[in-house]
């Protein structure tokens, strides 16, 4: 027979198990409305979410009671659960929601960093090509085409003697 404390344990255990994965799912259900779009990755996530609960329960019961499933196991998952979700899943959901907008702000100011510097890298090697390659090959190809226009009379003046 286990100790009253160890019984204690084994509760508190189970609560935490509640709230851990009352957690998970807040998580879940932001990433969720945020990333999948689509119904197949939708399925994937589920499935995800439901064996990564699976995994942290079995853990977590593992350690609390050496894997026994009892009555009062179901009772402290609820409890934990529900405790959750009264008290902390509109805080945690809130404060996920702005992490993901901070988040995505963040990315997007990456992004127009990233082609501001591209744009000062590259904007000498375009101005250079407008204002000197592009030129030159224009002139080089009047030259081209006078020095072919100069062959052609001289070829022609010297056949006809």
């Amino acid at each position: 027979m286990q100790s009253l404390s160890s019984q204690f344990f084994a509760f508190g255990v189970t609560v935490l198990m509640g709230i851990t994965v009352g957690t998970l799912f807040d998580f879940y259900r932001v990433t969720k409305g945020v990333v999948c779009q689509r119904k197949v990755f939708a399925y994937l996530g589920d499935l995800l979410f439901w064996v990564i609960s699976t995994l942290v329960v079995f853990f977590l019961l593992l350690i609390g009671n050496w894997g026994e499933v009892r009555f009062y196991v179901v009772i402290g998952v609820l409890a934990g659960a529900l405790a959750y979700i009264k008290l902390f899943s509109r805080p945690v959901v809130t404060i996920l929601l702005r992490l993901i907008a901070l988040i995505k702000k963040a990315a997007a100011l990456v992004v127009k960093l990233t082609k501001f510097i591209w744009l000062v890298v590259t904007y000498p090697l375009i101005l250079a090509k407008n204002t000197i390659i592009i030129p030159i090959g224009y002139l080089g190809m009047a030259c081209t085409k006078t020095l072919g226009y100069i062959k052609h009379k001289l070829d022609s003046l010297f056949k006809k003697e």
